[in-house]
């Protein structure tokens, strides 16, 4: 029997905490292997950590004297974790209470990576299995709603939901510190490095009130930004198939135009920042990354991950 670990991520989430480790404590109680829950507070500054302290004595904490981000402070909850398998669980993340019972079968399998939930977001929306294509040369991420009701692969779990191999999460180097990007980038590297897999299991459910963080440090236009920013360097980076390259680099020039005439600036404000940006990423991923040789062509990536 697999041993579980929890993992939640906070950050000033004094409003939020309280419930989510809550459902997780539920989700543990109904699973008949051993488990953990772990907070690692990124540097809060408001009362979350006194309230974890007070209300869930039996939470192992870990307390940061600075914001590591949310990549950071997950690479290192997963390293002092001691459960086989990892649920990265944002603070605002409330998982059902038979959470674990579809999700932790699959990793009896050899080549699973990851497990993603269904999701349930505010105002009734319903994230479901996630994919990608690539078109006019950009990545663009995909997600369905609710269509599925049985497991079928998919390209990445989500980083405040998702389900993870301990083992092979630390043996990929963990999560690369790309906002809006670094789960999709990760899952997209076990494909792509290993040939491991990512499943969407839909009877797994969470609720999910997405970027309650966030919007406590970024407007709505700067978050776009970022995404577009790191789209790029996400692409740059992970992107090796000579044809996708060319591809990109012709269509590059006409999107660019398009969205400067239509004034939609944050993709050209993210080409300009990921330009700026691209030599210190770089650098920064590989060291981050082990070296290998990769399995699939990323052509294969998006279609294997794709298929029903």
């Amino acid at each position: 029997m697999k041993r579980v670990s929890f993992l939640v991520l906070n950050w000033n989430g004094e409003e939020v905490i309280s419930q989510c480790l809550t459902a997780a404590s539920k989700s543990l109680v109904n699973y008949v292997g051993q488990g953990e829950i772990l907070v690692v507070d990124n540097g809060s500054s408001d009362q979350s950590v006194s309230l974890i302290k007070k209300k869930f004595p039996n939470v192992r904490l870990i307390q940061l004297k600075e914001n590591l981000g949310f990549s950071e402070g997950n690479n290192l909850g997963v390293r002092e974790s001691q459960g086989d398998i990892v649920i990265l669980l944002n603070n605002d993340a409330y998982v059902h209470p038979d959470f674990l019972i579809p999700i932790l079968p699959h990793f009896d399998h050899d080549q699973v990576f990851s497990v993603n939930p269904k999701v349930y977001g505010p105002n009734g929306i319903i994230i479901g299995r996630t994919s990608a294509s690539i078109y006019r040369g950009i990545i663009k991420r995909r997600v369905s709603g609710d269509v599925y009701s049985g497991p079928v692969a998919c390209l990445f779990a989500g980083g405040g939901v998702g389900a993870f191999d301990r083992k092979k999460f630390l043996e990929l180097g963990g999560l690369l510190g790309l906002l809006y990007w670094e789960d999709f980038e990760l899952g997209y590297r076990a494909w792509k490095r290993k040939g491991w897999k990512t499943i969407y299991e839909p009877r797994s459910l969470v609720y999910h009130d997405f970027g309650t963080s966030f919007r406590k440090v970024f407007t709505q236009k700067a978050l776009k930004n970022i995404r577009d920013r790191n789209r790029f360097l996400f692409q740059w980076y992970t992107v090796s198939e000579p044809f996708l390259i060319v591809r990109h680099l012709c269509y590059l020039p006409f999107i660019l135009i398009y969205f400067l005439l239509k004034r939609k600036m944050s993709y050209p404000i993210g080409f300009i920042q990921a330009l700026i940006a691209w030599r210190h990423f770089k650098r920064y991923a590989d060291q981050k990354v082990p070296k290998g040789k990769e399995r699939l062509r990323d052509g294969e990536v998006l279609k294997i991950s794709s298929q029903s």
